[in-house]
């Protein structure tokens, strides 16, 4: 069965997005991948440890839908461009710009050890404590399940807020959007509770307010997840608002991942601070059409 969409995430990963109808029929196999599979272990300053995993061995080929695929290491489409019919090409992102879609890669901490060789991908291995005692693993890596507000239906100054929720949002309404870009400074808030977390990202959500599809990718400080405290780079996916599905980084069949310099799930160095220089990633997703094919 062919892959129906993919998003490209333009952190010098890309990232392969199964169909709605597919992940919802698979089970979610989340699970520490560990030494048992990687080709390289480095051990990061932070304590963090990344596993350099066979690019064909990634969580992602547990998938029945990736059975025998053979990864697409860049995009067969123009990610800059996308087709609106076979007579005209729309632009959305370039406007006679390319150098605003340049994304350098993200610096992140473990990479002052040591690095991934080729044909491998760095997956960070999740610690022990970093598991709840009380929720299965599925739960614990799946956002609670909200719904969507109306902005139709409320006004435009309340239908952001949420109960125990603080927001600071661009929000873009429209028809035809292809992806979005961000340019996020990078800093280590103070964050209480474990059960609390702060975040700066980009998101895309389409769909039914209960059963959406969302990719979304940032920085953030997420004890429940991560075990620390630490400004770490993420992604999480769903297809159904995550009510059954979602994911953060690569602990579940959900994405294919083919860079060998970014660890999902992993600290970003250097972090802002008040004195010194500002320290800034660059998030662009793109949703890309792509046929299905028999692989």
């Amino acid at each position: 069965m062919g892959i129906k969409w993919m998003f490209v995430l333009m952190l010098q990963i890309t990232l392969a997005v199964i169909g709605r109808g597919v992940l919802e029929k698979s089970s979610s196999s989340k699970q520490n991948f560990g030494p048992k599979f990687a080709v390289k272990c480095i051990q990061s300053e932070d304590g963090d440890v990344i596993d350099c995993i066979d690019i064909y061995k990634q969580p992602a080929f547990k998938h029945p839908a990736l059975r025998n695929h053979k990864i697409q290491m860049t995009p067969a489409y123009d990610p800059t461009m996308v087709t609106k019919n076979e007579n005209e090409t729309l632009e959305p992102f370039r406007n006679g710009r390319e150098k605003d879609l340049h994304v350098d890669a993200t610096p992140q901490l473990w990479q002052r050890s040591r690095s991934c060789p080729e044909g491998t991908i760095p997956i960070r291995r999740m610690p022990n404590n970093s598991e709840s005692k009380e929720t299965s693993v599925d739960d614990h890596l799946r956002k609670k399940p909200r719904i969507i507000p109306d902005p139709f239906m409320e006004s435009k100054n309340t239908y952001l807020l949420e109960i125990n929720r603080s927001l600071a949002i661009l929000h873009a309404e429209g028809f035809a959007y292809y992806g979005g870009k961000g340019d996020i400074k990078v800093w280590n808030p103070s964050v209480e509770l474990d059960d609390e977390y702060t975040t700066s990202q980009v998101a895309l959500k389409s769909g039914p307010r209960k059963q959406y599809e969302a990719i979304e990718s940032g920085w953030a400080v997420n004890p429940s997840v991560y075990g620390d405290r630490q400004t770490r780079l993420f992604t999480y996916w769903t297809v159904d608002g995550s009510v059954k599905t979602g994911c953060f980084d690569a602990t579940c069949p959900g994405f294919v991942q083919v860079s060998k310099d970014i660890a999902l799930g992993a600290a970003i160095y250097p972090i802002s601070n008040r004195t010194g220089l500002p320290s800034q990633i660059t998030i662009l997703s793109l949703r890309i059409q792509i046929p299905a094919t028999g692989g």
